[in-house]
């Protein structure tokens, strides 16, 4: 009792299928829950009276923890699961890296072909009906999902209706500069990409700057065209946090959404996971002090970036950082963790 039972198809497609493809395809879903002669499985799910939300029998995420990459978002993904009530940890299948239990990746590859059979496999049992009635979730924190538009469409597709208004989303944001800098420091030198981040950087911008004299300012989200090499791009304009916020804001409203920042987390790490519970949860108790703060040296890089990289970064990132303030200043109803002021893109914006 107390559940509300229905149905929903797993839509396999391709990854990165356009939006107009993909609403079509959430149109004619509707048909195949009463003719399933169209080889979509059904998936059955339902919402307990406490709100804990089940697909398949498993605990699939309505939460996401959207990014940045090379923000924190590992170290706070532990801090929620080991100290917010009612959370549950996901874990990874067989053959996967330990870090699917908490990014699994799948709105935004090709795992999304697999179905939410698949994805739903990666969550735990849900709790029985008679087991105790506390809400609780799971949380999807892949950091790569905040600079990805196809997610926010495979959500909407995806997922039944009657989950749509439990979603929410919390974003844990950095200094752009200070971001691409780890970034570099994790995916470019531990491969094959240039050792000293100036030269790097050099080659970096100069591909932006091509771009965009070929196809316009606007580098988010990256341009599809031969103009533009797409990686590049990606790697710098993961930090123009205004559009990927504007474009999230308006497909599902900003009272969805938690906003923190690396700064903010780092000086008060109990505060911000206070205020994440309370936005999920609707208390803002503990189930034990969060503990997790150290692990966010991973992001950080010793010995840091040359003062002239640091002034050209700042001088690329400023107008984006004043476009991200405005956004966020006259946001009513986005939480912030601690405050819009105490996230520090004023100093973002200093540092340029």
């Amino acid at each position: 009792g107390g559940c509300l039972p229905t149905s929903w198809p797993h839509l396999p497609a391709r990854a990165y299928m356009p939006s107009a493809l993909l609403a079509a395809a959430a149109a004619t879903s509707s048909q195949a829950v009463t003719n399933v002669t169209h080889g979509r499985s059904l998936v059955a799910h339902d919402i307990s009276r406490a709100g804990t939300f089940c697909l398949g029998g498993k605990l699939v995420p309505l939460t996401f923890l959207l990014g940045c990459q090379r923000c924190g978002s590992n170290s706070l993904y532990e801090d929620i699961v080991g100290s917010i009530r009612g959370a549950r940890s996901g874990h990874a299948l067989r053959g996967e890296p330990d870090y699917y239990a908490r990014e699994q990746h799948f709105y935004a590859t090709d795992s999304w072909s697999r179905g939410m059979g698949f994805y739903a496999d990666h969550f735990p049992e849900c709790p029985g009906r008679n087991a105790h009635p506390q809400y609780q979730f799971t949380v999807d924190a892949t950091p790569a999902y905040l600079r990805k538009p196809i997610v926010a469409d495979r959500l909407q597709a995806t997922l039944p209706g009657a989950a749509q208004p439990l979603l929410k989303f919390v974003v844990i944001l950095r200094d752009p500069a200070l971001r691409l800098y780890a970034y570099w420091d994790a995916f470019v030198l531990s491969g094959t990409g240039v050792k000293n981040f100036d030269n790097w950087l050099k080659v970096t911008m100069d591909a932006v700057r091509e771009c965009q004299r070929n196809h316009g300012d606007d580098l988010w989200p990256p341009p599809d065209t031969f103009h533009c090499d797409e990686d590049t791009i990606e790697g710098v304009a993961a930090g123009v946090y205004h559009a990927q916020l504007e474009y999230w804001f308006k497909r599902f409203g900003p009272k969805r959404f938690l906003l923190t920042s690396t700064d903010a987390y780092e000086e008060d790490t109990q505060r911000v996971v206070k205020d994440v519970s309370h936005f999920l949860t609707g208390s803002a108790e503990l189930a034990s002090p969060a503990r997790h703060p150290s692990n966010i040296d991973s992001i950080k890089v010793f010995g840091g970036m040359s003062s002239d990289a640091r002034t050209k970064l700042g001088r690329f990132y400023q107008p984006h950082n004043s476009k991200l303030l405005h956004l966020l200043t006259h946001q009513t109803q986005v939480t912030f963790s601690p405050s819009v002021k105490q996230l520090g893109v004023q100093g973002w914006i200093a540092g340029g």
